[in-house]
Parts: C-alpha cells; sequence; structure tokens
C-alpha cells in the first residue's frame, strides 16, 4: 500500500511539474537546449571512449591476452622478436601460458575481377586458438600444417570472401593463387573479427613455415613476429613475465657485442598496447566533454535559483498548508529529472549527428578495429548521464527553496532579504565558475585552430593539386626473370600518360606525405665526408618533378638518356647538402651505395619536401633512376621489383580521374594488382587529421561554453534587473541618472567575469599541458591566445550585459516605486 501511495504522490509531482514547465516555455526551452548541448557531446565522446578504451576486444576472456614489450639496456622498447626467442618463450611458460606469434607481408591476390593487392598474416598455427577465436566457416589451421609442403592453406576475411568471391560458400577446399602459388581456402573469419596489431586489417592469413622459420636470420621477411601472450585462468601475469623475462636475460648475455636484444620482457594487456597512443588525446577530450557539461549543468541551476526565487510565495503557501520539506525537494527534483529526460532525448539525436559528422576523421585518426555506433551498454550510460545531470544541476535549488520557513515569506511578500542574498551568492558563484571553466576551452580551441593554420601554411615542397595517387604492386612470380621496369613499369606509365585529362603521370617508390615505407641505406667512405652518410633513397621517373612541382635547386633531374647503358646517376635533397656538404656544390660528387659495386655521380640538387607528414621535418634523400636499376643491383628488388606508386597530374578535377584510374591500369595489365586511388589533397588532409579532429571537437566545445556562459551571464544579471527594480528607482529618484545605473550593472559583470577569468587563467596553464603532443607552431603557454580568450569572453559578455543594463537604466522611478 506504501509502493502504491508512493507512486500516487510522483505522478501527482509529474502532472505538477509537467503543468510548471509549460507554464514557462522561455525557461524550458533555454534549460532543455542547454542540458541538450553538455549531453549530447558527452553521449559522443562515451560511444568513441566505449569504443577505444572499455569495448571489449572480440576475442574469449580478453582480459587473459597480453602483448610482450621487449626493454633493452637503453631502455628502449620494441614489440617485435625473433624466432628463437618465441621458441624458447614457449618452452618456459608452456604451463601457465599460450603464445602465438604473427608477421604481416603485403600479397598479390587473384580473384574474379582481376589481381588484387592484400594484407596477408602469416601466422602460428595456435594463433586462433590463442585468440579464442573459431572461424565462420571452416576451420583454423592444424598444427602439422606449419610443416613444409602442408601449409598451402589460407583463411579469407569476412570482407574479402564477401566483396571479392561474392560471398560463395562453396570456395571452401577450392583453391586461390597468392603470388602465383595456390593456397586452399579451409575458412572464413566472422565478420566482426579484427586483429588488432596492424593498423590495416589483414584481408589473408597463412600458416607460418616451421622451416623457414628455423632458418630465418636477417634480411628475411619472417625474422621478427609480433608475439601473443594468453595467460592461462589461474595463472599470473607476472609469474609468466618473470619467465619470459628470465629466458630473455640469458639470450641478451649470450648476444655478440654490439647487437640491440631486449634484455627483459614487460607484459602489457592487450587492449593498453593498442590505445596507449591514443589515451591522451581521449583524457584531454574527457576534460573538455566534462567542463562543457559542468557549464552546462551550472548555468541550469542558475536558471532554477531564479526561477525558483520567483516562485517563493507559491512555495511558502504550500509549506503552510502541510507541505513538509521532503515533499518540496522532490517535486523540484523531479522537474529537473523532467528537463535532464527531455534534454537527454535531444542529446542523443545530437551524438549521433555528431558522430556522423565525423565518422572519417575518427576512423582515420583511431584504431581501425573501432565501431561507432549506438548499443545496450551505452544506452543505459545514457539513462546513467540523464539521472545524474538531473541531480547536478537539481539539488541545490531544491534545497534551498525547501529551507526557507512560510511565514516569513508570506509577511513580506514573498521576499526575504537573507535568502535573497544567499541566492545571489550562489549565482555569481556559479557564474564565476562557468567563466573559470570557459577560459581553459578557449585557450586550447585557439592553441588548436592556431595550430591547424601553421600546418596549413607549411611550404610542403610540391603542389597538391590535381594529382591523384594510387599503389600498384606487380606478382614477382610473373616478372621473376624480366627487368619489370622494362615488362610494366614503362608501357603502364607511357599507357597513363596518353589518357584524356592526364597532364603527366611518374612512378616513383615513395610518392610524398607517408603512401610507403621508407628505405634506408649507409654510403660507405667519401672522399668528401669524414662522417657516415645514410639517406633515404627512393627510385623514380623522369617526369616525377613535373607531376609534383618540385624545384630544382642546382643540376638536373633525370632525363630519358639515363639508362642502364648509361652513367649511374643521383639527385639528392638540401638536407642532404646542408647535413653533410656544409651547402657546398654538390652536383658532380660520387659515392657508393652500400654493397654496389659501380660509382653514382650526383647530377641535381632537389628543394627540401615534407615526405612523412606535414608537421615532420625533411631528411636526408637520395634519388635513384628507375631506368638504371637492374635486377642485378642489391636495390632493385626493394625500390622497384614488387611495388611502385603512381602519381597522376590532370587537367580537371581530379575527383573525375579517381573512379577511372583504376579500371584502366586493370585493362592495361590485369596483373597489377590496384591500391586505393585516391589525391594528394586528401592525403595531406588526412596527415594533419589528428590536429583537424582536436581543433574542430576542442574548438566545438569552446563555442558552446562561450554561448552557455553568456547566456547565463545574461540570465543572472536579466533576474538581478528585475530583484533590483525598487532599489534602482529610488537611487534614479534621488537623483542617479541612467550612465550610474549602466555602469552599477556593468560594474557587477566586470567583476564576476573578471573573477572568473583569473582563476581561468591558471587553470588553463594545467590543461594546456595535456595539448602539448598535437601542438605545432605554437607553444602551450602563448601569452596572445590567453590573451584572445579572455578578450572573446569578455567582448560576448559586455554584449550579454548591455541589455539587462539598458533595461536597468530605462526603469521609470515612480513606476517602480508604485509597483512596489
Amino acid at each position: 500500500m506504501n509502493n502504491l501511495s508512493f507512486l500516487e504522490d510522483i505522478l501527482r509531482d509529474t502532472r505538477l511539474a509537467l503543468r510548471q514547465l509549460s507554464k514557462a516555455p522561455g525557461f524550458t526551452v533555454t534549460a532543455v537546449l542547454t542540458l541538450a548541448l553538455g549531453i549530447g557531446i558527452a553521449t559522443a565522446l562515451f560511444v568513441v571512449v566505449y569504443g577505444v578504451l572499455l569495448q571489449p576486444l572480440p576475442f574469449s576472456h580478453p582480459h587473459q591476452l597480453y602483448r610482450p614489450v621487449g626493454i633493452d639496456t637503453k631502455a628502449q622498447e620494441n614489440f617485435a622478436f625473433p624466432y628463437i626467442s618465441i621458441e624458447q618463450w614457449q618452452e618456459a611458460a608452456k604451463q601457465s601460458a599460450q603464445i602465438a606469434f604473427t608477421a604481416e607481408t603485403k600479397t598479390v591476390l587473384d580473384t574474379p575481377s582481376g589481381a588484387q593487392q592484400v594484407g596477408n598474416v602469416g601466422s602460428s598455427t595456435n594463433l586462433l586458438a590463442t585468440l579464442g577465436v573459431q572461424p565462420m566457416l571452416g576451420r583454423g589451421f592444424l598444427p602439422e600444417e606449419a610443416e613444409g609442403g602442408k601449409s598451402h592453406v589460407v583463411l579469407l576475411s569476412y570482407s574479402l570472401w564477401y566483396q571479392a568471391f561474392s560471398a560463395d560458400r562453396h570456395i571452401l577446399q577450392k583453391s586461390v593463387f597468392l603470388d602465383g602459388v595456390p593456397y586452399s581456402v579451409i575458412g572464413i573469419m566472422p565478420p566482426r573479427f579484427h586483429y588488432p596489431l596492424y593498423e590495416n586489417q589483414p584481408e589473408v592469413w597463412t600458416p607460418l613455415e616451421r622451416s623457414r622459420l628455423l632458418t630465418s636470420s636477417t634480411g628475411n621477411v619472417y625474422d621478427r613476429f609480433d608475439p601473443v601472450v594468453r595467460v592461462e585462468a589461474g595463472a599470473r601475469p607476472s609469474t609468466v613475465q618473470e619467465k619470459l623475462s628470465s629466458v630473455q636475460g640469458r639470450m641478451a648475455q649470450m648476444a655478440k657485442p654490439g647487437d640491440e636484444i631486449a634484455t627483459r620482457i614487460r607484459l602489457t594487456s592487450l587492449r593498453e598496447s593498442l590505445v596507449g597512443d591514443v589515451r591522451p588525446a581521449l583524457t584531454a577530450l574527457e576534460i573538455a566533454v566534462a567542463l562543457v557539461w559542468l557549464i552546462a549543468c551550472s548555468n541550469v541551476a542558475g536558471l532554477l535559483l531564479a526561477r525558483n526565487a520567483a516562485r517563493r510565495t507559491e512555495i511558502a503557501l504550500r509549506r503552510a498548508l502541510g507541505a513538509g520539506r521532503l515533499r518540496i525537494v522532490r517535486q523540484f527534483l523531479v522537474e529537473s529529472l523532467l528537463l535532464s529526460s527531455a534534454s537527454a532525448l535531444a542529446g542523443l539525436g545530437l551524438a549521433m549527428f555528431v558522430l556522423r559528422a565525423f565518422r572519417h576523421i575518427l576512423q582515420h585518426s583511431l584504431p581501425s578495429s573501432v565501431s561507432f555506433d549506438l548499443d545496450g551498454n551505452i544506452l543505459t550510460a545514457l539513462i546513467g548521464l540523464n539521472l545524474l545531470t538531473g541531480l547536478a544541476f537539481g539539488v541545490l535549488p531544491a534545497a534551498i527553496a525547501a529551507r526557507s520557513g512560510p511565514g516569513e515569506a508570506l509577511k513580506n511578500g514573498g521576499h526575504n532579504a537573507s535568502s535573497d542574498r544567499t541566492q545571489s551568492r550562489l549565482r555569481n558563484l556559479l557564474l564565476v565558475c562557468e567563466v573559470a571553466v570557459s577560459i581553459p576551452l578557449l585557450v586550447a580551441a585557439g592553441l588548436m585552430l592556431r595550430t591547424v593554420r601553421s600546418l596549413q601554411q607549411v611550404q610542403l615542397g610540391f603542389r597538391t593539386d590535381h594529382i591523384v595517387l594510387t599503389n600498384l604492386t606487380v606478382p614477382g612470380y610473373l616478372y621473376k626473370d624480366r627487368n619489370v621496369n622494362v615488362a610494366a613499369w614503362q608501357p603502364l606509365l607511357e599507357k597513363v600518360k596518353q589518357l584524356p585529362g592526364v597532364q603527366s603521370a611518374a612512378l616513383s617508390s615513395v610518392l610524398p606525405i607517408g603512401h610507403s615505407v621508407e628505405w634506408l641505406t649507409v654510403v660507405g667512405k667519401t672522399p668528401w665526408t669524414e662522417t657516415t652518410v645514410w639517406g633515404e633513397v627512393r627510385a623514380a621517373s623522369p617526369d616525377l618533378l613535373q607531376v609534383l612541382g618540385v624545384r630544382l635547386r642546382a643540376g638536373r633531374f633525370f632525363t630519358t638518356q639515363d639508362t642502364s647503358d648509361s652513367m649511374p646517376v643521383a639527385v639528392v635533397n638540401q638536407t642532404f647538402v646542408k647535413q653533410y656538404l656544409g651547402g657546398h656544390d654538390a652536383v658532380g660528387k660520387q659515392f657508393r651505395f652500400g654493397r654496389l659495386l659501380t660509382t653514382a655521380t650526383i647530377v641535381g640538387v632537389l628543394e627540401d619536401i615534407h615526405q612523412d607528414a606535414v608537421a615532420t621535418p625533411s631528411k636526408p634523400e637520395f634519388y635513384l633512376s628507375m631506368a638504371q636499376l637492374k635486377p642485378a643491383n642489391p636495390l632493385y628488388l626493394p625500390m622497384m621489383g614488387r611495388s611502385m606508386q603512381l602519381a597522376v597530374r590532370t587537367h580537371s578535377a581530379p575527383a573525375l580521374m579517381v573512379p577511372e584510374l583504376g579500371r584502366i591500369i586493370r585493362e592495361e595489365n590485369p596483373h597489377l594488382a590496384v591500391g586505393d586511388v585516391t589525391t594528394m589533397d586528401q592525403s595531406v588532409e588526412d596527415s594533419i587529421g589528428n590536429q583537424r579532429l582536436a581543433a574542430i571537437v576542442i574548438g566545438t566545445f569552446g563555442g558552446l561554453a562561450l554561448l552557455i556562459t553568456v547566456v547565463g551571464l545574461y540570465g543572472l544579471l536579466t533576474y538581478a534587473v528585475t530583484q533590483r527594480t525598487r532599489e534602482i528607482g529610488i537611487r534614479m529618484a534621488l537623483g542617479a541618472d541612467r550612465r550610474r545605473v549602466m555602469r552599477m550593472i556593468l560594474r557587477s559583470a566586470f567583476v564576476l567575469m573578471g573573477l572568473g577569468i583569473a582563476i581561468g587563467f591558471v587553470s588553463s596553464f594545467w590543461t594546456n599541458r595535456l595539448l602539448q603532443s598535437f601542438l605545432f607552431g605554437v607553444t602551450k603557454d602563448d601569452p596572445w591566445i590567453l590573451v584572445s580568450g579572455a578578450a572573446v569572453l569578455l567582448l560576448f559578455g559586455i554584449c550579454a550585459a548591455l541589455i539587462p543594463a539598458g533595461r536597468a537604466a530605462s526603469i521609470d522611478p515612480m513606476q517602480a516605486l508604485r509597483t512596489e
């Protein structure tokens, strides 16, 4: 019976709360929109944080999975280890842990639609068992499939099976060709399976041959592996770590002098090893979201305090008619929860919009396995946030409303000086807190916007407009006994140059902004320097400078006369000249690359270009002519024997060429595997994606904080003018002019904002440290950014204060006194 009575009281309070809120539509709409901003961005961020930090990995008992980290005598860390180390780990920890390992490579897969370059993970046969994963169709690897002659079996990813083989269930036990070698398909991986160790999700899995593992040493694709450890139930990770470290310590003692080898092992949870790089960014975003949420709650709490003060007579009458303090508190909390519930619905829509708008940037900046979809856990968190929000801004106003007695309020016509002063101080305190919290957000937004602007103004050294890019891979088995440049690259390049809309085209082993792995080489002793000369070496066709718009500082670039029968030549960049020649003339200098038997002559110097990323400075670089690299040359295979990057400069918009280029290349040479076709503009944009995302998100947060704070200041001053109407009327009746009244209102606004800005300055020095790794071209304590943030807030604050100040100055003294 008591439960039924309680429910009836709640329903009665709900109906009353709905009537009260409907009577004040301006207040209700303002409160709901303010809270919706705070709840919406908090929900959107929670979806991201949940996907990165909290969502369980798609494995059985993921908390038991760890990743070994090797630490050497210089405290440097690495995640890849030779097979001999992993084999001894497996023996030492076989009672307490399972250890699997993988190696990532690229291979060419023949599909019904043509050759396709795919990511191939060679793995130990116990990988799926260690991860606790079963194929959706078929089976996993068997232990005997690690032996030679039985290892030509393959697992396909769900996406590859669905897209390249039309989800054909009869493909099991059929053969597909990887680099021209037949592999029997034994299974299809689950659709939501993501292998987390590699940035790009692999499409095929093949077993590693034990015979090749045992003979691997250096320079082999199977030389280093990425291990995963599953600690058995009941075993302690620290015990497993001690066993692995003991083995590694013995191996380090037997290592040759100068060998870089880990001396101990630290087990890091698989989840932590994957998200460690993005955790600082998410922490900064969490703080920003919490600050905006606090501002929103403080703002609505201030609105409720002002509204409750206007309802003091109503509250006093209810107290006089027998309503207890608990009943008054409950009534006001019901109103607060109704406001937060309506705000949660609006915030959910805002969160979905934000996630959809930023999906591309998020997917580029965060681990590829992260999902940004709403699920039951996220909806549960939204309900919890809704309750927390309702309590956060509702408890204090409700408690204050229920504290005053009925007699004093009724006797003074609803005015209680002591209560007025208390509520006024609380509203002032809330506003000061809002301003103090807004300053770090505005300063952070200024720092990130300045960073993006600095990145956009970086002189890349090449043009980005009207350039289409793609990666090409040839199956090595088809060109094993032929010069791939003559047989494949040059015919393709000539065909592309003849296409309508193409201005020029070029091939290079590496194109700017990180399109391929850099190949580092060391030059032997030279007569023109006493230090060891090293640089990043790449092969290129003669038209590369024309396509990219790179300027020559001295000499020339490659021409069609630089053939395999002519004198070997090379081109270097300015950084090379500065570092090894002190800025002196490099043209004519000669050197040998590593094991090359022939001497190359420098014939040109290029302007520095940003190769790795926009924010990464140039390194010493060597360019070699593709036509001069013969199959006998040690640099032939890594430079151009398997993959090349194609750059095409177009007359028209490059987006028009993107869908056609891949099709045209396949028609010319169906054996070539074509990678993603994109534009140089998009590549550069993706390079600054992390900073751009941070600038957009924090800038949005700063704008929201500014908007909410200004609305709060306007509401506070408007209410203060209403409450002080009689006082202002008396002042004006006694001779105060309108200018003095306006100064009085503006002075109170300046005092509150000044105090909040001072506190905000102090806190911003701490919060800006979280952004330090994202900044470029600006320091975290830039005084101009700090002053600008305060100036923007003051400017908008003055605009918000002028309206109520003007209203106060226009009060008619006689009308105000008659009303009182």
